[in-house]
C-alpha cells in the first residue's frame, strides 16, 4: 500500500512540475510584431476615398493575432484624411482605416505601435488630378 501512494504522489508531483515548463509559449495576449498586411500600391483621384483600407496585424511570440492592441495612424504626406487616428486590432489582429486622397503626389500613412517591433509600418499611395483639371485640394 505504501508504495502505490508513493507512486501517486510522485506522479502529482511530475506532472505539477510539467505545468512549469520554461519553454511554454509566452503568453498568447502579449504582442510581439506589426505587420503590413495590405492597402498599397494604390492610386486614386485627390479627394476620394482609397478603394481598399490599409491594414495592418499585431501578432504575439508564436505568430497569432492578438486583439484589443491600440494602432495609432497619421498622415505624413499629401494632406489626405484618414477615418480614424486610432483604432484596435479586431479578434484577428487586424487593425484598419480608411483614407481619403489629399493634394496630387505621393500619400504617407504611418501605423504605429510605440516600442513594437515591426513599427512603424508605412503606407504609400498615390493621388491624382480629377477629371477636368482639377488639381487638389
Amino acid at each position: 500500500m505504501r508504495l502505490k501512494v508513493g507512486m501517486v504522489w510522485t506522479m502529482a508531483l511530475a506532472g505539477a512540475l510539467a505545468g512549469c515548463n520554461k519553454s511554454d509559449p509566452a503568453d498568447p495576449t502579449i504582442p510581439a510584431k506589426m505587420e503590413l498586411v495590405d492597402g498599397q500600391p494604390q492610386t486614386g483621384q485627390s479627394g476620394t476615398a482609397a478603394v481598399a483600407p490599409l491594414r495592418v496585424k499585431v501578432t504575439n511570440a508564436a505568430g497569432d493575432g492578438v486583439a484589443g492592441v491600440s494602432v495609432t495612424w497619421a498622415v505624413t504626406t499629401g494632406g489626405g484624411t484618414l477615418s480614424n487616428t486610432t483604432t484596435e486590432t479586431s479578434s484577428e489582429g487586424i487593425a484598419s482605416v480608411t483614407y481619403t486622397y489629399g493634394q496630387v503626389g505621393e500619400q504617407t500613412i504611418t501605423a504605429t505601435i510605440p516600442g513594437l517591433s515591426g513599427s512603424p509600418q508605412t503606407f504609400t499611395l498615390t493621388a491624382t488630378a480629377a477629371p477636368g483639371g482639377g488639381g487638389g485640394l
